[in-house]
């Protein structure tokens, strides 16, 4: 058995922690992930340093914020459009090209969202081996069209999360023999982007169907619990409707995630393999009056503001309902089973969470932003400041000392001030007593906090 393990990155697309099992919503069924989580460690205070695809997904493999990492053409951190022109900047380091250089063979299954347009931004450009998947999105449930080694394939009649872990667990199998980094990121619980050409949609709305009806059944008779049932002029019929399908959605990725733990320990190669879950960002369902992420949409029966503050359809946010992320590890002989981490932790800490585990080194000069966090996995106090930093579009936000600061570069001007210690639904804001003098020094802080991370990785909102 190699000294180094085995490492499988698991990434899903818009999962919330909430919607976990071992978070205790009462809507949520996760019995693989719990599983995952009770031989492992579960975060408490997880958070994308982005509320959007592109972005998070750029700092996640880079350890550098999306700004820096070149998803930011217009001024605004948002993700890459089908037609773009544009990609992951080159001459960004990512961790698959270090653990590549490293003696890794690694492979990309699923989404990569990081660049389409030239030939440079593609995964296997950027320290990838080997690629099955979607260059932008995977758009349907069933019926999925995935690039297979360079060959466009239509699986049809099959459902695309099934696929999704096939393919990754073909890829096991081939590489049983060497050491191996798989960045394993399903398509599932994005909303879908249309419906295959043999399915008829009962209604004319977004969807997450067609879905297998064991994914489907066990929502089916629940009394769901909507958050935020306060919520001027919710839509609550809709909101049913989409959480029982985002719900289900969730399900098909926790029923292939058992599928896969049960091969890596048939296979043997559980005792040498790193698990690693996590989602690219969270998920508003009425959470706030939204559904979505950062760019989140009314949820209204007229799908406006009841406020009139927002006369977008969008609310454009930071919300810890859209950038917080459900974080899961399982390292055999090294984290003790059942281990909680309460401490802040965000997605620039991946990069140099995961070479330490391998025992690589990222090359002289490489600038991370974030830190690793093995010593909290072993169960070792850290001497780290608590401090996340997140951008969307014209957004900046900390989150520090049980407070959260969001400063709006944009035509708004509109700040958003959260004691998220008392107000974990960020439902007060208290912009309007930062001349209290109680709040002020904490607002100037956080304040100082967001300017000075600016000015360090020259973002273009300083402009």
């Amino acid at each position: 058995m190699s000294e180094k393990p085995n490492i499988l990155f698991i990434m899903t697309d818009d999962q919330a922690k909430w919607t976990l099992g071992a978070e205790g919503h009462p809507n949520a069924f996760t019995p693989e992930l719990d599983k995952l989580a009770s031989e492992g460690a579960r975060f408490d205070n997880f958070f994308a340093n982005a509320a959007v695809c592109s972005p998070s997904r750029a700092t996640q493999i880079s350890g550098r914020y999306a700004s820096e990492a070149g998803i930011d053409p217009h001024g605004d951190v948002t993700h890459i459009r089908s037609d773009a022109d544009y990609g992951l900047k080159t001459g960004i380091t990512t961790w698959p090209q270090v653990l590549q250089d490293g003696g890794y063979t690694t492979v990309l299954v699923g989404k990569w969202h990081l660049g389409r347009a030239k030939e440079e931004y593609s995964p296997l450009a950027r320290g990838y081996d080997r690629f099955s998947g979607w260059m932008q999105n995977g758009n349907y449930s069933r019926d999925p069209f995935i690039l297979v080694e360079g060959e466009e394939k239509t699986f049809e009649g099959e459902y695309t999360s099934d696929v999704t872990a096939d393919l990754a667990m073909d890829y096991m199998k081939e590489l049983k023999d060497e050491t191996w980094a798989m960045s394993l990121h399903f398509w599932a619980p994005h909303a879908n982007h249309g419906v295959p050409d043999n399915f008829e949609l009962p209604y004319n709305d977004r969807t997450w169907l067609p879905l297998k009806d064991e994914d489907l059944a066990p929502w089916r008779a629940m009394d769901l619990t909507v958050p935020n049932p306060e919520f001027p002029n919710l839509d609550i019929e809709r909101i049913d409707r989409m959480a029982r399908e985002y719900h289900a959605s969730v399900h098909s990725v926790d029923r292939n995630i058992g599928r896969i733990m049960r091969f890596l320990e048939e296979t043997g190669l559980d005792k040498n393999t790193v698990v690693i879950f996590t989602s690219d960002q969270g998920y508003n369902m009425a959470h706030h009056g939204l559904w979505h992420k950062g760019n989140g949409w009314w949820i209204t029966k007229d799908k406006k503001d009841p406020e009139g503050i927002y006369t977008d359809r969008t609310r454009e946010n930071l919300f810890d309902s859209s950038i917080r992320t459900p974080g899961i590890i399982r390292w055999p002989g090294v984290i003790e089973p059942k281990t909680v981490v309460s401490e802040d932790v965000s997605f620039v800490d991946w990069f140099p969470t995961i070479l330490e585990m391998t025992g690589i080194t990222a090359p002289e000069g490489t600038p991370l932003r974030g830190r690793s966090f093995v010593p909290l996995l072993r169960g070792e106090k850290m001497e780290r400041e608590n401090t996340v930093f997140s951008q969307h579009r014209t957004l900046r936000s900390c989150r520090c000392g049980g407070w959260k600061l969001i400063l709006d570069f944009g035509e708004l001007k509109r700040h958003e001030l959260y004691n998220v210690r008392e107000d974990p639904f960020e439902k007060q804001n208290l912009i309007h007593l930062t001349e209290n003098p109680l709040i002020k020094p904490i607002a100037e802080s956080l304040d100082c906090r967001i300017r000075r991370t600016m000015e360090e990785i020259n973002d273009p909102l300083l402009k």
